[in-house]
């Protein structure tokens, strides 16, 4: 049985979506734009690297139709984004919070794994 997200541990929450951790599987699940989508943790970073090459201030002062929509697609990820500047931005501040969690976490199992030994 799969758990659904509101079972799953929260790393973080925006108003925009949240990034969840499903230790039995060892996979992250963000939830974002009312889908939620399962990633291992080199594709969440490939997203993220992804999300935070778009340059959103040429996006926003472009004229082009082009620029209107930005697609991103990773590696390890069933899903594809085509997402307005809104919606990068919220993706970008989104995967940002989860990445600066799951680092301070990292680093407090290190802290506390010294103080132990």
């Amino acid at each position: 049985m799969m758990h659904t997200a509101a079972q799953l541990p929260e790393i973080y929450t925006s108003e925009a979506g949240a990034v969840y951790q499903c230790d039995r599987h060892n996979r992250l699940m963000l939830s974002f734009a009312g889908e939620l989508t399962v990633l291992k943790l080199d594709a969440f970073l490939r997203l993220k690297r992804s999300v935070d090459k778009i340059d959103l201030d040429a996006m926003a002062s472009s004229p082009d139709r082009s620029s209107d929509f930005s697609i991103i697609t990773v590696c390890g990820c069933d899903r594809c984004f085509v997402l307005p500047l809104t919606e990068v931005y919220a993706l970008k501040e989104l995967l940002s919070g989860a990445k600066f969690v799951l680092e301070l976490n990292s680093m407090l199992h290190e802290c506390l794994n010294a103080s132990l030994v």
